[in-house]
């Protein structure tokens, strides 16, 4: 895949610039480059531009007539909780909202808030199942789930949301470019 790169590359270097001019910290996703097929990876940079973490799916979206198993690896070991302002972070990624022990084991690993970015493919109900699944996770783990998704007319449903330990919606965008801002 051409749009891979290694986690020290051009994509990351610009995501850590970002991150350090303005006092933020960056999650992103991107593709990382291999000997063979690249891994789905999120990467997490801190307010200096550091990189302090990444993600490598583990659960390929090899569902609903889509086999992302042909175009990418998949990671085998799950992301490590990280210390952030916010309290200490886990990441599952897309799909990978589907399966509930892997939420479940990043609480057991000690975050207190999990991030779920996502490319939610448009479908019927696919809205349902990403708002439902997202507050699923938020109550069973009793921790904040906040969850990005990406915007794309009839690719991508958008609809990011956040919510809290116990169900309730503290934040939600419709299927448009927008930004949501909520307080934890």
């Amino acid at each position: 895949m051409q749009a891979a790169e290694p986690l020290d590359g051009t994509f990351v270097s610009a995501l850590g610039r970002i991150a350090r001019r303005y006092g933020l910290w960056l999650a992103a996703g991107m593709y990382e480059q291999t000997d063979g097929l690249p891994y789905n990876t999120v990467v997490v940079l801190d307010d200096t531009g550091m990189l302090r973490g990444c993600h490598r799916k583990n659960k390929l979206y090899d569902a609903f007539g889509y086999r992302e198993s042909d175009e990418c690896r998949a990671g085998s070991t799950p992301f490590s909780p990280i210390p952030t302002p916010a309290g200490m972070l886990g990441l599952i990624t897309c799909f990978e909202l589907r399966f509930p022990a892997l939420a479940a084991a990043q609480r057991a690993a000690g975050a207190e808030l999990l991030y779920v970015p996502a490319g939610w493919a448009a479908g019927p109900n696919k809205i349902l199942h990403w708002r439902t699944l997202l507050c699923a996770r938020a109550i069973e783990n009793s921790m904040t789930v906040l969850g990005a998704d990406q915007y794309a007319p009839g690719c991508f449903i958008g609809q990011s949301a956040a919510f809290a330990p116990d169900g309730t919606l503290l934040g939600a965008l419709g299927g448009d470019d927008a930004l949501l801002t909520i307080t934890i």
